[in-house]
């Protein structure tokens, strides 16, 4: 049965401790951690006692754990860049393991670019993606890429020749519809190429279309959460449906995290019973 999670994306400046406590007082089923270098769970201050203390708290509070978001720019061309996002890649396959031993979370990422590169630069992506792909399946984690709008995997269609080029042997998707939503690509047709290979996904609002979109938070919008829902549990997935708060959304001068987050928590709980799961 598909659960509601929260990621913490939308919670940069909140530490661990406090933000997985609200997602227990919350009852949501599970939750997301970020590992970027704006947030305060920014892999690069994750020692060896913290893991074993976030370890220790996820159990106490009966979370689940199904992903790690560690989105790195794998088509950047500056090669400090690149290779900071290699070390928090292969950082946070390390942490999997160490938060969740018998079933480590799934690692997001993004390959970053722009929508023209795609055609020029998708063998590169492989190239790029493949020293990760080696590390988590050594380390019996999963990758699950998320194809986003305005970079150079935005396309259900591209993702799936990612997926047949590279073998889907700990490789999936990360499915946040909101990215196709803003180019006008069917719900239908993303579920139907997607669903099969999605280990983990994002929810979130979305007006307007690509350039000129902006995301929201569920709740802002009038989408059909629960349609989406019921074609996801039709087509076979299982997994979390995770609440995520844009960037976009934080950038406003109001910005709550917390009334965000429970603003879409009632959302996405009545997507939940009108889908009836």
């Amino acid at each position: 049965m598909q659960q509601l999670g929260i990621s913490n994306w939308g919670m940069p400046r909140i530490e661990f401790e406090p933000f997985a406590r609200f997602a227990h007082q919350m009852e949501f089923a599970g939750i997301e951690l970020t590992v970027l270098g704006n947030w305060s769970t920014r892999m690069e201050d994750i020692t060896p006692e913290k893991a074993r203390g976030w370890r220790d708290l996820i159990s106490e509070l009966d979370l689940e754990l199904p992903a790690i978001a560690s989105h790195s720019p794998l088509l950047e061309v500056d090669e400090e860049i690149l290779q900071s996002g290699y070390r928090r890649l292969l950082g946070a396959i390390d942490l999997a393991r160490e938060l969740v031993p018998d079933r480590p979370p799934a690692i997001n990422t993004t390959i970053g670019g722009s929508v023209g590169d795609w055609e020029g630069k998708r063998w590169l992506a492989l190239d790029r993606l493949g020293p990760v792909l080696e590390a988590a399946r050594t380390a019996g984690v999963d990758i699950a890429l998320e194809p986003h709008v305005g970079s150079a995997l935005h396309t259900p269609e591209q993702t799936v020749w990612v997926l047949d080029q590279l073998g889907r042997q700990n490789l999936g998707v990360n499915f946040d519809y909101s990215h196709f939503l803003a180019q006008d690509i069917d719900l239908q047709t993303s579920v139907e190429l997607l669903a099969a290979d999605t280990l983990h996904t994002h929810l979130k609002g979305v007006c307007g279309r690509w350039p000129d979109h902006e995301f929201l938070v569920p709740g802002e919008d009038d989408y059909d959460y629960a349609k989406e829902l019921r074609l996801m549990d039709a087509a076979g997935y299982r997994g979390f449906q995770t609440l995520e708060v844009s960037v976009m959304v934080q950038r406003r001068p109001e910005y709550d995290a917390f009334e965000s987050a429970r603003l879409g928590h009632r959302t996405l709980q009545r997507a939940f019973q009108a889908a009836g799961l």
